[in-house]
């Protein structure tokens, strides 16, 4: 063959492999998606979901914010729990045989036999609690056993497990069943001081024994402190060597006479006085299970070293298990295996049958079988995915509000019309929360309870216009509150007949409360010796505003927002932002002026929100939740009345005066009650808010079918391009062809 001619082949086959090259690239670039996840995972029953917060605390003994306790009540179980469709909300046993019912006894030791004995008598009120046999902890390494029975990684060689990354890829597990010993043992360890438990305080104050072992564990660490500085001499670092090599303070012991392991099963509770709030406590997850076993596991230096513990690792019964923890990454949870057996609600509220809660109704939940939840700082990409498909269910942030809803005759929200040909729904529900502006009431100039205090904090009260404030920054979605409770809650007051007369008044039209009159705010202003905002001797009032968020963009515009509202009044307000920790310290010394709070209710009764203004739990005084460091005699002594009853009129009586009093006083401006906005596509089924619970992912559902229709519906490939590519690359076949039909022509 001469050179023409294999010149000739070699371009026709150069030609030919460009040609189908370009062919292959079209094809993939054909069957491409822009699916986030695995190929046939969205057909599998998981929940695919976001967060935007990492959590840095999973040790339910000190963790206390909400995105945390999103995944720790997903993993413990307490003994009771909450219904998760009546309303009211419903206590129900968990993992406990029943509700206790407790006993009784007087200063004598004797049982009172009334069953709702009044608080004075009640020197003792004692829980029985029995705990259902049969129970499992997932599978874990810490039960892992070797043939002889000891721990199979007591002592282990830190080279064999550095290849693993969580426990849950441990190659051997093990589990057991769930003791009595094991709440004894949680109960005990918010006593260690070094947990530094946010509900230590508090419950300290009602269990038998509690403050007690938690200044003799403080003994036992400072003794042991002392003998390693002894010993270490002048070289000896005290944080290095707590932190490689920790004390360890025995659970079992010293005595607590307030918890008590009566078997395998049962275990007893004992409280100093009435209180019957300790149901609802024993609902959170500071009272759920600890093994010994994990205690022991994460001791081991060589697990110490892969940075393995309780805050990282949690060890549960509960109906999922964490299988990854990259915090700042992904987080999977996945189904227990071991988990016991539990049905879906039967009943619920009247609304709830037609809106197709309880179509799963005596099922065996939980239904999805895996969590896959993404860090998503940003709204706006995770917004797109929701859009997509590619996220279950989504929040609406103030950027995509107008997008998603639209305000209907008499302001109530309904969804926009693309979001409804999506199929997407709307679960909006009230959060028994308030938000409210302090005022220190050690203050010489807003604090104090002349009248002439009072009418300068009505007046402040009523300028502070938080309808307005709604409107601006959160789309309307608030109600303005009238005091500490919030709706759901007893002692709640609904419409005209909740409203507080020194602030607010009722509009019948718009069904919703408005602010008085400016007019109204300048004459209270003067009556408290400041008319148009000046003193006596024509100083301007000059107030100030205490905080940590001086970096945060949405602060700014908040302060210039008050900042306006208090000079309708005369009123000049100044900026006195800091770190936080130098912001904590002045709170906790009273060195402070006006400041912004907010409370979620820790379980549902109106003693969670009215003690925040009893006196004896003041901040200052006694370290305690009463961050106003509000004090009325006449409100304590109602305080301590009602606390300790039961629902009923006689306890509505009280809160009434007692929310009265408070609206009088106004050691706060009552701000308001935010209103959740949540968005599910059809396929995510049974959701219902609760806002007690967040262990509520087991009654959920996901018709994956439906899902993976929809995606594809939504994401169909461009296939235009493809025509274009094929086009370009016969065009550019076309000289090739011809220089060889030339050349085999020539030939």
């Amino acid at each position: 063959m001469i050179p023409a001619a294999r010149g000739a082949q070699t371009a026709a086959r150069e030609g030919t492999r460009a040609a189908a090259r370009g062919l292959v690239l079209a094809l993939l670039a054909a069957g491409c998606t822009n699916s986030p996840y695995r190929p046939g995972e969205a057909a599998r029953p998981t929940y695919f979901g976001s967060f935007s917060t990492p959590p840095t605390k999973l040790d339910p003994t000190s963790a206390y914010y909400v995105h945390e306790g999103r995944l720790i009540d997903q993993i413990y179980e307490p003994p009771f729990t909450y219904h998760y469709l009546n309303r009211p909300y419903q206590l129900l046993p968990l993992t406990a045989v029943a509700i206790p019912v407790p006993d009784y006894y007087d200063a004598d030791g004797l049982r009172i036999e009334d069953p709702d004995p009044p608080p004075a008598r009640v020197a003792r009120a004692v829980y029985t609690v029995r705990i259902r046999p049969g129970i499992l902890y997932q599978n874990h390494p810490c039960f892992a056993r070797a043939a002889d029975g000891s721990p199979f990684y007591r002592g282990v060689d830190p080279r064999s497990v550095r290849p693993y990354a969580f426990p849950s890829e441990f190659p051997r597990q093990g589990t057991r069943e769930l003791r009595a010993e094991d709440y004894a043992l949680q109960i005990r360890r918010l006593a260690d001081p070094r947990l530094a438990s946010p509900v230590f305080s508090t419950l300290a104050d009602y269990i038998l024994g509690l403050r007690e072992l938690h200044e003799a564990y403080q003994s036992a660490l400072e003794a042991e402190r002392q003998r390693r500085r002894a010993a270490g001499g002048p070289a000896y670092n005290q944080q290095r060597d707590e932190r490689d090599h920790p004390v360890r303070l025995d659970y079992t012991g010293p005595e607590c006479p307030g918890v008590e392991v009566l078997d395998t099963h049962t275990y007893r509770l004992t409280l100093r006085r009435k209180y019957p709030q300790i149901l609802y406590w024993m609902c959170m997850h500071f009272f759920c299970p600890i093994p010994h076993e994990a205690i022991e596991f994460y001791r081991e230096p060589a697990i110490r070293e892969k940075e393995f513990s309780l805050n990282r690792c949690p060890v549960g019964t509960g109906p999922y298990f964490l299988e990854v923890f990259k915090p700042n990454e992904v987080i999977v949870l996945a189904r227990n295996p071991h988990y016991h057996e539990d049905f879906y609600p039967t009943e619920g509220d009247p609304g709830d049958g037609p809106a197709g809660l309880l179509a799963d109704a005596g099922r065996r939940i939980p239904f999805i079988g895996r969590q896959v939840l993404h860090l998503e700082k940003e709204a706006i990409p995770a917004w797109n995915k929701f859009l997509q498909g590619y996220l279950d269910a989504s929040g609406i942030s103030s950027d995509v509000f107008d997008q998603s809803i639209q305000m209907q005759t008499g302001e109530r929200p309904d969804l926009s019309d693309a979001m409804k040909q999506k199929g997407i729904r709307l679960a909006t529900d009230v959060d028994t929360t308030f938000w409210y502006m302090a005022f220190n009431m050690r203050d010489p100039v807003v604090g104090g309870y002349e009248p002439a205090k009072r009418k300068l904090r009505q007046a402040i009260s009523i300028v502070l216009d938080y309808n307005e404030f709604l409107d601006i920054f959160a789309n309307g979605r608030g109600i303005l509150a009238q005091g500490p409770i919030p709706p759901g809650i007893f002692g709640y007051r609904a419409g005209a007949e909740g409203t507080n007369p020194f602030v607010d008044e009722w509009d019948p039209v718009r069904e919703r409360h408005v602010r008085k009159s400016i007019e109204t705010a300048r004459a209270l202003l003067a009556e408290a010796g400041y008319p148009d905002g000046v003193d006596a001797d024509g100083a301007p009032l000059t107030l100030y505003y205490d905080h940590s968020a001086q970096a945060e963009s949405f602060f700014r515009s908040y302060f210039d927002w008050t900042r306006n509202r208090f000079g309708l009044l005369g009123i000049r307000l100044r900026d006195r932002g800091t770190d936080l920790s130098r912001y904590r310290e002045k709170k906790d010394r009273g060195n402070w002026q006006l400041a912004s709070g907010g409370w979620l209710a820790d379980y549902p009764d109106p003693e969670n929100f009215l003690f925040l203004f009893y006196g004896p739990n003041g901040k200052v005084e006694f370290g305690g939740a009463n961050a106003t460091n509000y004090r009325n005699e006449q409100y304590d002594a109602l305080f301590a009345r009602m606390e300790s009853m039961g629902n009923g009129p006689e306890r509505r009586e009280i809160i009434d005066r007692m929310v009265n009093i408070l609206q009088e006083d106004a050691p706060a401006v009552w701000q308001y009650h935010p209103v959740s906005f949540g968005l599910q596509h059809e396929w995510f089924r049974n959701v219902k808010p609760h806002q007690m619970s967040y262990n509520t992912m087991k009654y959920k559902r996901i018709e994956t079918a439906l899902r993976v229709a929809r995606q594809a519906e939504w994401n169909r490939p461009v296939r235009w391009p493809l025509g274009l590519l094929l086009a370009v690359v016969a065009v550019g076949s076309i000289p090739a062809a011809v220089r060889v039909y030339r050349r085999e022509r020539g030939r």
